[in-house]
């Protein structure tokens, strides 16, 4: 199987993984807004949020070992491979399991004291233990379904992935729809990891018995040199969580829950955005694997080099074109007209085109296992966040998280292209010019587009949708240019006419 095919194989996978998220950002807020309000919806949130640093738990082992792992098998080292494999995932179940009795600590804190809701504290309690429970069972989840990796079929685990989140759709939307009680929700949400694990491992066992997972095999010099690595993966888990679970707990505690549902909604709009602009990205994250672990710095180079004038030149134009149609999003979706405001839109926006730049460019430290720099700042500078949230809130509300956030995903950014500069020094082929186009495309675009949605975000949808794609087209057309698209359209014109008819190559 080419490069090419593992590629599309997994862009595919991928893509479907996108609709089942949208399905699930989409359908489930208006069903949870319409059954439960917005002040149980924003405590349900808050929730959520409060128990996803247990996702941390695995210290970065699933990212770490699948990556390595791969690399074993594909230089033939089984045994090795086997002992690795069998020594990190006694590791994991040691971890989780300690986790789960850890949290029932949570029966006797006054949770739902500290971050005000209306709930009982039972309800908040049992809500929280069965939610902390599904975060537990999803990274043994992905630890399994990360072993297709391993044999070059990274598809087929994101499509098992897909599958347990289209149930998870279904399951919550019809639990939220009979309005059960927060705690049976999140109980019937646990229980589908456990049925998705167990069909997931008689899935290996079935197709690639070699593989099946190992508990027999200990190596105790093993486990300093895989939790040391994999710590960092945790500190990239746990940035994930300091950027966007904490400023919904500083929302609901300073804001309340309004101020939660207006921020996720807004978050929810731009991350259909930035769905449809990672996934090439991540689709390309295994063959970023494969071929480092190969050193074939030639074919390493070629994938960087196109995928960034490829995901660049669709930054701006996904970005602001859904800030002009977003005014018309919220009144469709979730018949919430109040909950917009231009400027924190176009900071919104902003941050969203830095966090596009960003996901394409650390996936080059996070696939090749170099990562370690890309925590500690990711990390540390999240921290600082949290830090200088907690008074920008206090200050200026919403708007001010939103201000800090921008500046620390810019700060970022400026650093994780050093990081990538670093690992193709000796390759000679890495230049900024195209980061540069980037900047200056969309500080236009921003400025024109904060001009057209003031005037627009109350006229007549078609208004809005006409000058939504108004601003992409024209986005469009300057990225062509900018980003030398014709190049990389005719490349890959080519590589479809010699895979469809092999006669002309």
């Amino acid at each position: 199987m080419g490069i090419l095919t593992r590629i599309l194989k997994v862009m595919a996978a991928l893509m479907t993984s996108n609709v089942v998220n949208l399905a699930t950002k989409l359908l489930l807020p208006p069903i949870f807004l319409f059954k439960y309000g917005t002040t149980l919806y924003g405590e349900w949130i808050a929730l959520s949020g409060a128990v996803a640093y247990l996702s941390t738990l695995n210290f970065g082992i699933q990212t770490y070992v699948t990556q390595d792992l791969t690399v074993r098998y594909q230089r033939h080292e089984l045994d090795r491979y086997h002992l690795q494999q069998s020594t990190s995932l006694r590791v994991l179940l040691g971890i989780l399991g300690s986790a789960a009795v850890v949290c029932l600590i949570v029966f006797a804190l006054p949770v739902q004291a500290w971050l005000r809701l209306t709930l009982s504290h039972q309800v908040t309690s049992l809500t929280l233990y069965f939610l902390g429970l599904q975060i537990l069972l999803g990274v043994l989840f992905g630890y399994f379904t990360g072993m297709f990796m391993v044999l070059s079929r990274a598809h087929t685990g994101v499509l098992w992935v897909n599958g347990l989140r289209l149930t998870m759709v279904v399951v919550t939307s019809s639990g939220a729809w009979v309005r059960w009680s927060f705690p049976v929700l999140a109980g019937f949400q646990a229980a589908v990891y456990v049925v998705g694990i167990l069909l997931v491992l008689l899935h290996i066992r079935r197709v690639a018995p070699e593989i099946f997972p190992r508990v027999g095999l200990w190596d105790r010099g093993a486990v300093r040199a895989i939790l040391g690595p994999s710590s960092y993966f945790g500190l990239i888990s746990m940035s994930t969580f300091l950027s966007f679970e904490v400023p919904v707990l500083i929302l609901q505690r300073e804001a309340g829950s309004f101020a939660v549902v207006a921020f996720t909604a807004m978050r929810t709009i731009f991350s259909v955005s930035r769905l449809a602009l990672i996934w090439p990205t991540q689709a390309l994250a295994p063959e970023i694997t494969r071929l480092y672990g190969r050193q074939e710095w030639r074919e390493l180079t070629a994938i960087y080099n196109y995928s960034e004038r490829l995901i660049f030149s669709l930054v701006p134009v996904v970005n602001l074109g859904m800030l002009i149609v977003s005014p018309v999003l919220l009144v469709v979706w979730l018949h919430k007209p109040q909950l917009f405001s231009v400027l924190p839109y176009v900071v919104t926006s902003a941050i969203s085109m830095t966090l596009s730049a960003k996901e394409h460019k650390f996936q080059f430290q996070f696939s090749t296992n170099t990562h370690e720099r890309l925590a500690r700042i990711m990390f540390f500078s999240y921290i600082a966040l949290v830090i200088v949230a907690i008074p920008m809130v206090y200050w200026q509300g919403m708007l001010g998280f939103l201000y800090s956030w921008l500046a620390i995903e810019m700060f970022q950014v400026i650093r994780i292209i050093g990081l990538n500069r670093e690992l193709f020094a000796h390759t000679g082929e890495h230049r900024l010019k195209y980061v540069y186009r980037l900047a200056f495309l969309c500080l236009i675009g921003l400025a024109a587009s904060d001009m057209v949605l003031t005037h627009t975000h109350l006229m007549a949808y078609r208004v809005q949708f006409a000058a939504g794609f108004g601003v992409s087209a024209t986005m469009a057309l300057l990225s062509f240019f900018l980003f030398n698209m014709q190049e990389i359209v005719k490349k890959l014109f080519v590589l479809f006419r010699n895979r469809l008819l092999p006669g002309n190559a």
